[in-house]
């Protein structure tokens, strides 16, 4: 036998499929009894393992009752496996239908080959630099922790982690595999042995790579057959949590592969690194999530002394600093407030919305102004200058940023368009999910792949979102997910089996932020702010006419709407409680209940109050309860 294929899963069912059915159809094209799949499920609660048996009877499935982590789980395999070659493969890939044959026609001829890896892209079409690593030294751990590495990525000095001198398209040795894809001569691991258990998750794949390597074989990055990994599905990889269980690897791996004062100075780099990288974290995040709207300012500022500026211009009188810093400020305050009250910032960018905050801070502007005591005031006309340039300005603003980097932002449609890529015979009905699940103000167009080649992005037009079915295979798959990025749209994967949209460019994008909770969910940011303007009114109006004497006088309480001003606390949140109820929307801690105020008798009819409150939200129907348990 070629091949064994070993994937170990942990609630990531859908993925699984995916990865499951893409493997299947790489395995055929070695021929009838060449290859073998496990699947060692490591105690996943969205039932995983009774759908592998239903589905896929003929794979070897290894249900083990606890989370034993990555490396003893795919021991379990890998002591069965009777391939000449051994794959790890991660359960969130897919691979094209040629990349098995296509990498035992590489491996043949190099006898001295004990692992292999392969270039991968995430779900947004983006290569991932792990696909081919270096020596985790202490300088190399440090500029990766560190994010130093991005600084210059193809440096060998400050990027030998990833392995930066080899380009990306460039087939050569290296000396460390990704865990996501390790492909390994089985005689190799009969020699150096298996994945090091001490490993829970993370590292293993590392000091498996070095272990082969003084074993004296040789590790590959074979660049011919790239694959699909979406990438921290069940980890958020990149957030400091994880920097942390990454931290506890790498100070296993440094005590057992260094010694001396090379351990000690990686002890020490890798704690610095983390404290860098947290820092560098809460600023990515800080930028990722207030760009647009300190943009907003900022220009809102500018705008401020234009206004002075002009004014001065055409009546020849010179102005304080002071009042015109005022009116600065101003025209920033107005500005903030109305594009985070309207939601000016949310992508795809809404010209209504938009329209709307520029208006609402105009307005701001004049008032503010006449608030404002008479040695602070610069000129009526100054501030009507401003109130002009402050209501057009973030419209000119995101005009820009989609002329300019239209791969990144663009204008909501009115009718979003979804394109489903899929055979024939399944176009119908993805067609009828797509529209049950977003609604049916939809463009829904289809596309069929022609004889031996994909759907390309300028076949299709271009779509809001592109629905994929794997069913087409993973080379389609892998295509359409590389060409994401050149045509900005959000493309998704559909599970043979499972109605899921997996993967996608943009989370935030149109038509809906996450399918899963429908066309009118909490799952979008809109709906989310109409819900806070609806905690806001409510506690305002709580803190005037109090909480009143009924049933539910202590969940209406003053300390409550000050808990809800804050945002720490909302007046109707989830029952929780029930399988699958941490993929809810984040909310914070309700006052009160959905569907009746009080906690569901039996976690079904919590399920089914939770879902609905979810998928279909309605602030005149929240406001309704709020009304009749008040008077309750």
């Amino acid at each position: 036998m070629k091949l064994t294929v070993v994937v170990v899963s942990f609630n990531v069912k859908g993925y699984l499929s995916l990865c499951i059915s893409s493997a299947l159809k790489a395995m055929e094209r070695l021929g009838q009894g060449q290859s073998e799949l496990f699947i060692v499920d490591n105690a996943s609660s969205d039932g995983s393992v009774d759908w592998v048996r239903r589905v896929h009877p003929e794979i070897q499935l290894i249900a083990h009752p606890e989370n034993v982590g990555f490396s003893a789980a795919n021991n379990l395999a890998i002591r069965q496996a009777k391939g000449e070659w051994v794959l790890l493969l991660n359960p969130d890939t897919i691979v094209p239908e040629d990349t098995f044959e296509r990498i035992l026609g590489h491996v043949q001829g190099r006898p001295e080959l004990g692992g292999l890896g392969v270039p991968m892209y995430d779900g947004t079409g983006a290569w991932l630099p792990e696909s081919k690593r270096g020596m985790p030294t202490p300088w190399a751990s440090f500029c990766r922790l560190s994010g130093a590495w991005r600084m210059a990525p193809r440096s060998q000095k400050l990027n030998s982690y990833y392995f930066g001198h080899v380009a990306q398209d460039q087939t050569a040795d290296v000396e460390v595999l990704s865990g996501a894809f390790m492909w390994m001569r089985k005689a190799a691991l009969d020699q150096v042995g298996l994945l090091d258990e001490a490993f829970f998750m993370y590292g293993e794949d590392i000091d498996l790579s070095i272990r082969i390597i003084k074993g004296g074989w040789v590790n590959c990055y074979y660049s011919e057959t790239p694959i699909v990994h979406f990438k921290g599905e069940s980890t958020k990889k990149g957030s400091l949590s994880y920097v942390r269980v990454f931290h506890n690897a790498m100070r296993i791996f440094s005590e057992k592969h260094f010694a001396g004062g090379q351990a000690l100075a990686m002890r020490w780099m890798i704690r610095l690194g983390i404290r860098l990288r947290a820092v560098s974290a809460f600023l990515h995040g800080a930028v990722q999530r207030h760009s647009l709207t300190v943009a907003d300012v900022a220009l809102s500022v500018l705008l401020g002394f234009a206004a002075v500026g002009l004014h001065g211009a055409t009546t020849g009188m010179d102005h304080p600093w002071v009042p015109t810093v005022s009116l600065a400020v101003v025209g920033a305050v107005s500005t903030w407030w109305a594009g985070r009250w309207f939601g000016s910032s949310d992508r795809p960018f809404h010209r209504l919305r938009i329209l709307m905050a520029g208006l609402a801070a105009s307005v701001s502007v004049v008032l503010l102004y006449s608030l404002l005591p008479e040695y602070l005031r610069v000129s009526r006309l100054a501030a009507s200058f401003l109130a002009v340039f402050v209501a057009l300005g973030p419209l000119v603003l995101r005009g820009f940023l989609v002329a300019i980097r239209p791969s990144r932002y663009r204008w909501r449609t009115a009718r979003p368009k979804v394109t489903v890529a899929a055979p024939q015979q399944a176009q119908e009905a993805l067609v009828q999910w797509v529209r049950s699940s977003y609604g049916s103000s939809l463009e829904v167009d289809t596309a069929t792949p022609p004889d031996g080649g994909v759907v390309q992005g300028q076949d299709r037009g271009r779509s809001d979102l592109v629905l994929v079915a794997a069913s087409l295979g993973g080379t389609q798959c892998l295509e359409a997910i590389r060409s994401a990025r050149e045509h900005a749209e959000d493309v998704r994967i559909v599970p043979q089996d499972l109605l899921l949209a997996l993967g996608g460019l943009r989370r935030d994008g149109a038509p809906t932020a996450n399918l899963s909770w429908g066309a009118d969910g909490l799952g979008r940011k809109d709906r989310l702010r109409t819900k806070r303007r609806l905690d806001l009114l409510w506690a305002s109006v709580v803190l005037v006419l109090g909480p009143g004497r009924g049933k539910y006088a202590a969940a209406f309480s003053r300390s409550n709407a000050w808990l809800v001003l804050q945002g720490r606390m909302t007046w109707i949140g989830f029952h929780g409680g029930w399988e699958g109820s941490d993929r809810l929307p984040l909310l914070a801690k309700g006052a009160l209940f959905a569907g009746t105020g009080d906690r569901a008798p039996s976690s079904e009819e919590a399920r089914r109050l939770d879902l609905r409150h979810a998928s279909d939200f309605g602030w005149m129907r929240d406001l309704e309860l709020l009304m009749n348990l008040r008077m309750d």
